[in-house]
């Protein structure tokens, strides 16, 4: 029997006091023993992974438990937590969410993980300086956290985190409440059949009947185990409701949705659409955003216009006041946009000011378009920064010579 490996943020172990487990690395996808059990770990150890570019190193999961306690304690050291990067700490409170999530769904009638969860968020302190450090943290925890309903239920709390401070100005104890229900909204798919959510095909309908019955589900859940926040039952139970009444389990709509319910949806699709899944490629951000604002009768006004605000502006506003006053941020342009300014930009009758026209409209939308729309844009932004400069060297020569 194969061990299960977890992966440990390598900035979170305190070397003086790292318990005495084997400690692994991962190399080519394969994981090989780094520090044996009673091999003591040394700050010589850190420094020679650090310098090798590792960012974590892994544990076999029944020391979990242990390891987690310790990384708990680091980060609860002032002066250990003073010489950490806002990176690193943004790192390991993302893997001691899920952790808690990983606990949830695995003990969900057990009072004691819940609690857990509001534990872990009340010191839990994400920044960021721009929107891009968010978008490069959920690619980080994807491409090493490999189970998708936690990662996901993880990166879907650091969003409504994120988004709760920013567009309501949500105090400490509501963002406790929002982080545990965006923690635990899916948790009802525990009682969804495996059959079922592990099915890479088109549900039939009476197994989609079944999905939708897992908001349900996961209030029962949430009573068994005693958690009565109205939060955390407001998303549990909401977070497929939909602003025009079509989602469910109660057909909600409108301001009948609360509006912390309505946020995790938000913040939900966003994540689902931006992470890998068996039946479905993941959407590039641009692609996620250019989908939700196609169904923006779904959603919100108010809450999908703060939440497109931020997340197609790389400057990051303190509240949703900035939000609305802010001028239009620059949006992402797709293949048909960009394939028309080509051609406008070798057209023979582009004239200078043309060409600085283009060059404007790529410079100010470049930073909000990702993917393959991306890399077209800086090949075209490359083409014309050597065009205008043939063009104004051109020009600057003939002034020489008059």
């Amino acid at each position: 029997m194969s061990l299960e490996y977890s992966p440990i943020v390598l900035d979170s172990i305190n070397h003086d006091n790292f318990p005495k487990v084997e400690l692994f690395v991962r190399l080519d996808g394969k994981y090989t023993l780094y520090k044996p059990e009673q091999t003591k770990l040394t700050i010589h150890n850190i420094e020679r992974l650090r310098e090798n570019g590792t960012e974590f190193v892994y544990i076999n999961s029944k020391d979990s438990e242990e390891v987690q306690e310790h990384v708990e304690k680091r980060l609860d050291d002032s002066r250990a937590a003073s010489l950490l990067s806002q990176y690193s700490k943004n790192l390991i409170c993302s893997q001691m969410i899920i952790k808690a999530v990983d606990d949830v769904f695995k003990k969900p009638n057990q009072p004691a993980v819940f609690e857990k969860c509001r534990a872990i968020l009340r010191k839990a302190e994400f920044r960021f300086e721009d929107r891009d450090e968010l978008i490069a943290l959920f690619a980080k925890l994807e491409n090493n956290f490999d189970k998708y309903l936690i990662n996901h239920s993880t990166q879907t709390t650091i969003l409504a985190l994120f988004m709760g401070e920013r567009l309501f100005s949500a105090g400490r104890d509501d963002l406790v409440s929002v982080g545990t229900g965006a923690m635990v909204h899916d948790i009802g798919m525990l009682s969804v059949s495996s059959d079922i959510t592990d099915k890479v095909d088109v549900l039939s309908e009476n197994e989609y009947y079944r999905v939708k019955l897992h908001p349900k589900y996961g209030i029962d859940l949430l009573n068994s185990a005693g958690v009565t926040d109205r939060i955390v039952h407001d998303i549990t139970l909401g977070h497929h409701e939909r602003y025009d009444g079509s989602g469910y389990p109660r057909g909600l709509d409108g301001f009948e949705i609360p509006r912390y319910a309505m946020l995790v949806s938000i913040c939900d699709i966003y994540c689902a659409l931006t992470m890998n899944r068996p039946y479905k490629s993941a959407s590039t951000p641009a692609e996620a955003l250019r989908t939700m604002k196609s169904e923006r009768k779904l959603f919100d006004p108010d809450t999908l216009a703060g939440f497109l605000g931020i997340m197609e502006d790389t400057a990051l506003p303190e509240t949703m006041e900035e939000v609305k006053e802010a001028p239009a941020a620059a949006r992402s342009i797709d293949m048909a946009e960009i394939r028309e300014l080509k051609k406008q930009m070798r057209s023979p009758n582009a004239d200078r000011n043309k060409l600085v026209k283009i060059h404007s409209i790529v410079t100010d939308n470049i930073n909000s378009t990702y993917g393959e729309e991306r890399a077209a844009l800086t090949e075209l932004r490359t083409e014309l920064k050597n065009l205008l400069k043939s063009l104004f060297s051109e020009t600057g020569g003939s002034n020489g010579k008059g």
